[in-house]
């Protein structure tokens, strides 16, 4: 097959318009209609729907475009082998991190493992909001993800790895009226000024389930995506928020914080390690992949293979290729 047709039809998924891709790929319109016309026609599915709001991938081209995303990402790193020279592993891999979460305080061991063991490789890391993860691994633009959720999902495979607990987290000021406790319960969050990140975020639908399982709203006075912010905003005694202990305790004013677990069935959340079930490692992302769960069995403890353990799991795959659904 010719890449060139893939790459025409990742490049019209991506932009989500023929014109504006043809554009950018320096081709005349019919031409670029052509070559996806081609495609169809090799593959015996429509593979776009075409509206007046732009152009979108079918079911059967969303699968393509997975699989098209990988075949691009191992010709570039067969270029860049070839070209260097270099018989050690080179690309670029992409990994998503749950933003203000336990899984961000893994990209500074895991770039420091993989720049000493691989420095052909290079890792690209989303830890921000406004991404969401499991899209950009069912779109495959991210080879894996550290993320909130265990729910199976098509095309996706999710491994658990461990349950998040979350805390009330507040200038001492606003404690003083708390009861002397390790914990706080749902109705007494919901008392307080809150400063959350945005509605789609894990944490705050949290939050807002805890609150709701006691018949309560929680008292969001603003929304804030920002880590640096948020500290500057409860140091400055603008509200309170909602974080896991491990975020809590690096926050740069930690000793003058009030922090308490908060006592309710919703206010946990699992966190797993995800990778595409249907689409192979390329040989530098599943060297990074190993890293990665070493870093994790290092800093999360050791876990096992059941099925609905909570604890991580120490199954790391054997090869990058013949990969199963439970073997990745």
């Amino acid at each position: 097959m010719d890449t060139r047709r893939l790459e025409a039809f990742v490049k019209v998924v991506d932009l989500g318009s023929m014109s504006r891709a043809a554009k950018l790929l320096n081709i005349a319109q019919p031409a670029l209609s052509q070559q996806i016309a081609s495609l169809e026609v090799d593959f015996k599915r429509k593979l776009l729907d075409r509206s007046a709001r732009g152009v979108r991938p079918t079911d059967a081209g969303r699968t393509l475009y997975r699989y098209a995303k990988s075949i691009q990402r191992q010709i570039d790193e067969a270029r860049r082998t070839i070209l260097d020279n270099q018989p050690e592993l080179t690309g670029n891999i992409t990994i998503g991190l749950a933003p203000l979460s336990s899984a961000t305080l893994l990209a500074t061991p895991l770039l420091m493992q993989v720049r000493e063991r691989f420095p052909g490789i290079v890792l690209h890391i989303y830890d921000s909001f406004g991404i969401v993860l499991s899209e950009m691994m069912l779109k495959g633009s991210m080879d894996m993800a550290v993320l909130y959720g265990d729910r199976p999902v098509t095309g996706l495979d999710y491994k658990p790895l461990m349950r998040e607990d979350f805390f009330l987290v507040a200038p001492h000021s606003m404690c003083s009226e708390l009861p002397q406790s390790e914990s706080v319960s749902a109705a007494e969050v919901a008392q307080f000024d809150l400063l959350l990140p945005y509605r789609e975020s894990f944490l705050r639908q949290a939050v807002e389930r805890a609150c709701a399982e006691v018949g309560l709203r929680p008292r969001i006075v603003a929304e804030i995506h920002s880590q640096s912010a948020l500290s500057s905003a409860i140091a400055a005694g603008m509200g309170a928020t909602v974080l896991p202990m491990s975020i809590a305790k690096v926050l740069p004013n930690f000793d003058e914080l009030c922090i308490r677990r908060i006592d309710a069935p919703a206010a946990s959340l699992q966190m797993s390690l995800c990778i595409s079930d249907n689409v192979a490692l390329s040989d530098a992302a599943f060297a990074v992949y190993k890293i990665l769960l070493e870093i994790i069995v290092k800093n999360w403890g050791q876990f096992d293979c059941s099925a609905g353990s909570n604890a991580v799991t120490t199954c790391a795959p054997t090869s990058p290729l013949g990969a199963s659904k439970d073997e990745p």
